[in-house]
C-alpha cells in the first residue's frame, strides 16, 4: 500500500504524491512515470536519474528523461536523451518517433522526417 500524501503533511513533512523508489531501477522508472503523469517534472527527472545510477543503460529511464525534457520544452536535452537511448537500442521504433518529435520541435523538419521514416520501416519490418 502506498502512503497517503496528506500523512506526511500531518507529520510535518512536505507532500510527495509519487510512490517510493527502492533499490530496484525499475521501481525508480515506475516512480518517474507516475510523477510525470502528475506533471511533477522535477521529481520525475530525479527518479529517472536515480534509475540510471543503478542501471546506466536502462532504456525506459533514458526515454523517460527525454520525455520530461520534451514536456518542459527543453528539446535539445530531449534529443540528446533520445539519441542516447537509440545508441543502446537502435531498433526500437518508439525511440525514433520520440526523436522525430524533438527534431520537429527544433524546426529540423528533414531530419524529423528521416527519423519518422526509420520508425515506420522498423515497425513494418517487425510485422513481416
Amino acid at each position: 500500500m502506498l502512503p497517503r500524501p496528506h500523512s506526511r503533511i500531518m507529520n510535518g513533512g512536505s507532500p510527495d504524491p509519487c510512490p517510493p523508489g527502492g533499490d530496484d531501477p525499475a521501481s525508480w522508472v515506475f516512480r518517474g512515470m507516475f510523477c510525470m503523469r502528475r506533471r511533477d517534472y522535477d521529481r520525475a527527472l530525479a527518479a529517472f536519474e536515480r534509475a540510471l545510477t543503478l542501471d546506466p543503460s536502462l532504456i525506459e529511464a533514458i526515454l523517460g528523461m527525454g520525455n520530461v525534457y520534451y514536456a518542459l520544452e527543453r528539446y535539445d536535452e530531449a534529443l540528446r536523451a533520445y539519441d542516447r537511448a537509440l545508441a543502446v537500442a537502435p531498433d526500437r521504433p518508439a525511440l525514433h518517433i520520440a526523436r522525430s518529435n524533438a527534431l520537429d520541435a527544433l524546426g529540423r523538419c528533414e531530419e524529423a522526417r528521416g527519423a519518422f521514416d526509420r520508425a515506420i520501416a522498423l515497425r513494418c519490418r517487425s510485422h513481416q
